[in-house]
């Protein structure tokens, strides 16, 4: 429910709310002026875009140009299905012995560009001559050996460069560094995204941490993620149990018959009944997808847990999220087709901000001010000691969550208790523009602003053990250095959409979407100037929706690559009842 509009919208906001299952929505809420209109379209599937290569090895006498290339187009393969067996044919027998393929990635797009240049080094004994090949690329992400993705600055060329050796009349690799080189085309066939579910330190909800594993043993890299240190910027907000004694008890995690069997040793032993099952527990959900419809062998020093978590009753499963627009002053949900008048909140066609759900919200006033709504949309007084406010989004179980007029601060309240958040990695020329709360609120997405950062970052939210917020993440992962970043909402637990403020006289935007942490693709928006952005039910449809200045609400379903359109949402005319 995440509110940030750069322009002075008339009365109507709209705002999502949640029918709790396991978890709790966050979208950002959407200004709406009095006039508007809302899609109505089908979901679409997403296609799958793993393809699988073949590549070739070296030709005879190919120039040290060509060898690099060819090392190039072998490496997706490596990652996605052969272990760098056709790679390797590009190194010496040293160099194939020392390099490690699966500690790192770097992902570019374009084209690079090949050129080799003298090596000032003398030849090593034994070989003919040798050269350096500089390979200059734009990087637009970088993965570490965990599979945890990093976006990088695309504006400036990286420089990759491999030393290459003649011996019997044919060049080979003789140094280089760690780590694969891929293309963005490529990235999303050999590595697969992967939820390494994490239990927050409330016990009451999963996490979905993603990571980006290589295709051809996803299942031996997920567990071992499981098995490993939580990342920095979940530390403090979810349970990090001590796994250090417990490992796979065979290098692989092998899938037979449509069983998966995973094998691990006798430290699982020690673990208590509670931590055990917890453990089965993220190890099924993370090999499943979330899901825990396949079947799954746990084993450790050869005594069958399979059935350790039987009793563990958390899922990953997603809420259902309504709709609803505070229009000339009456609360409207717009869950369906046949706008539904809620609550009467009179006085607010100047709102900046409105935050609703069966039990309640609030309203962002024209000053700043929050004022708390009740179920029938009654006001129930000031918030936040009447501190002037920029933004107001929603969290868990009803919480309304703001960002102080300086940016600085995050507050959050629910039931009338209310707490203020220092987040203390912010640099101290960083201000937060927009906040979205991730529909489990175990993670905030923030928009920041400042000299030492512009972009879209990303923290835990510690909660205790009545679920009530208690702090913030010890540090912070990069989403996205896209600058200007005004609004955003997670479209689902995975999936985020941001965009920037209107840029220039031709209010130009540049709009994305991503898991996150994760690549970047293109959000192609309406042709006209967005205000605002949301995502929730629309029609029985999970659908994003964006305000443009004109008043207008379009909307846009399943993969988000459809085409926008409008249906009139009758609003006016059930405001005017």
């Amino acid at each position: 429910m995440t509110r940030h509009i750069a322009t002075r919208l008339a009365s109507a906001l709209m705002a999502v709310a949640c029918g709790f299952t396991l978890t709790a929505c966050s979208t950002g809420p959407l200004g709406l002026p009095t006039k508007g209109a809302v899609q109505t379209l089908a979901p679409a599937e997403q296609q799958t875009r793993r393809v699988y290569t073949n590549p070739e090895g070296p030709s005879e006498d190919a120039q040290p140009e060509t060898i690099v290339k060819g090392f190039y187009d072998a490496m997706p393969a490596g990652v996605q299905s052969d272990g760098y067996r056709v790679a390797r044919e590009f190194l010496t027998s040293a160099a194939s012995a020392s390099w490690n393929g699966d500690s790192a990635a770097v992902v570019y797009g374009g084209t690079p560009e090949f050129r080799r240049r003298a090596n000032t080094m003398s030849a090593p004994q034994g070989a003919e001559s040798s050269l350096i090949v500089e390979v200059r690329l734009q990087a637009v992400g970088l993965l570490d050996s965990h599979g945890i993705y990093r976006p990088a600055d695309s504006s400036k060329t990286r420089t990759i460069s491999y030393t290459l050796i003649k011996t019997k009349g044919q060049w080979r690799i003789s140094s280089l560094e760690d780590g694969v080189v891929i293309s963005s085309a490529d990235f999303e066939q050999v590595f697969r995204q992967v939820s390494v579910y994490q239990v927050a330190k409330s016990g009451k909800q999963l996490v979905p941490d993603v990571r980006w594993l290589s295709w051809r043993n996803w299942r031996t890299q997920a567990v071992n993620e499981v098995l490993g240190d939580v990342p920095g910027w979940l530390s403090g907000t979810v349970h990090e149990a001590e796994l250090g004694a417990i490992s796979l008890a065979v290098d692989s995690v092998p899938l037979k018959d449509s069983a998966v069997t995973v094998e691990l040793t006798s430290g699982v032993t020690m673990l208590t009944s509670e931590e055990r099952a917890l453990l089965v527990h993220r190890i099924r959900l993370t090999l499943g997808d979330g899901n825990t419809g396949y079947t799954l062998k746990v084993t450790g020093d050869g005594v069958d847990y399979s059935d350790a978590d039987s009793d563990v009753k958390l899922g990953a499963d997603q809420p259902n999220v309504g709709v609803y627009t505070l229009t000339g002053g009456h609360v409207v949900s717009l869950a369906s087709s046949s706008p539904l008048r809620m609550g009467d909140v009179p006085g607010y066609d100047d709102a900046k901000g409105f935050v609703f759900s069966s039990s309640g919200g609030a309203v962002l006033r024209a000053d700043g001010v929050v004022e708390c709504l009740e179920s029938d949309g009654s006001v129930c007084g000031a918030m936040f000691d009447g501190e002037p406010m920029k933004a107001i989004t929603a969290g868990l179980g009803g919480e309304i969550w703001a960002v102080d007029e300086d940016g600085r601060t995050l507050y959050v309240s629910h039931d009338r208790k209310e707490t203020k958040l220092q987040p203390d990695w912010l640099g101290n020329t960083d201000r937060i523009t927009a906040v979205a709360v991730s529909p489990e609120g175990a993670r905030l997405a923030l928009a920041v602003v400042g000299d030492g950062f512009n972009g879209v970052e990303m923290t835990g939210v510690s909660r205790d053990s009545s679920n009530t917020v208690d702090g913030l993440g010890k540090g912070v992962t990069t989403v996205s250095l896209t600058r200007n970043v005004g609004m955003l909402t997670f479209y689902n637990d995975l999936n985020l959409v941001y965009a920037t403020l209107p840029q220039d006289d031709d209010n130009r935007q540049e709009a994305y979407r991503q898991v996150v942490p994760g690549p970047s693709q293109v959000q192609r928006l309406p042709d006209v100037t967005v205000a605002a952005m949301a995502s929730g039910q629309i029609s029985l449809y999970r659908r994003l929706a964006v305000l443009d200045t004109q008043g207008t609400v379009r909307s846009v379903s399943g993969s988000l690559d459809g085409s926008w359109s409008i249906a009139d949402s009758q609003v006016t005319a059930l405001g005017a009842q």
